[in-house]
């Protein structure tokens, strides 16, 4: 299940393959916005829980589905998830984050990147906790920041990782290879850790098996 409350362009992006519409049992958000148009464009089954704060949405979530152990949520909410909520379903949410977690957490991830010194940018998937942006990372990747190039060229190099990141990470759902440990931190069966922009490995058939083009390589 995927919920934000954002425009959904990387949802857009891992949505056109069909191995992740194929996934998604609904598009949920707390107001009318980008991520249900985009749903609605591609045929998914979307949601309105309508909410005026994070608690009231998590309450919403709860109800509709806390009693599903198999429910495994990726987000792209802008607000905190009720420390109920997240304990309720055991780790099994994750967010998509646009910068290397723990540096640069909250809203403004990838500017705040931009406008320190730093050499490099990224992005994060990460189990929730009831904190902001603060639980277990699954997956990085970390590229360098090229001043020379504008923001927006770098922030596409974010969002193609951003991209990337996500498609890998409902491909690691689908073979059943995200797992628990005895202390609920998602791990991932058989996974790489080789000198790469990707940390652990993207499978080296992602982009084969997906059919795209690795565009952070040209």
């Amino acid at each position: 299940m995927v919920v934000g409350s954002t425009g959904g362009g990387v949802f857009s992006h891992v949505a056109r393959h069909k191995f992740v519409r194929d996934q998604i049992l609904e598009v949920v958000a707390d107001r009318d916005c980008g991520l249900l148009s985009k749903a609605c464009g591609l045929g998914l089954p979307q949601c309105k829980l309508s909410a005026s704060d994070g608690q009231e949405f998590s309450e919403n979530l709860l109800k509709r589905y806390g009693g599903d152990e198999t429910v495994i949520i990726l987000s792209f909410y802008t607000k905190l998830f009720s420390e109920f909520l997240v304990n309720a379903l055991g780790g099994r949410i994750f967010n998509c984050h646009p910068s290397l977690l723990p540096s640069f957490k909250g809203l403004n991830a990838f500017d705040d990147t931009m406008a320190s010194s730093a050499l490099f940018m990224g992005c994060t998937i990460h189990q929730v906790d009831a904190f902001l942006d603060s639980g277990p990372s699954l997956i990085q990747a970390a590229y360098p920041i090229d001043r020379r190039l504008s923001l927006a060229a770098n922030r596409h190099k974010v969002f193609l990782m951003q991209y990337y990141t996500t498609l890998q990470f409902f491909k690691w759902l689908s073979e059943g290879r995200l797992v628990f440990d005895d202390y609920g931190v998602a791990k991932i069966k058989s996974a790489c850790f080789k000198p790469s922009v990707f940390s652990p490995n993207l499978d080296e058939d992602l982009f084969v098996s997906a059919s795209i083009h690795n565009e952070l390589e040209c």
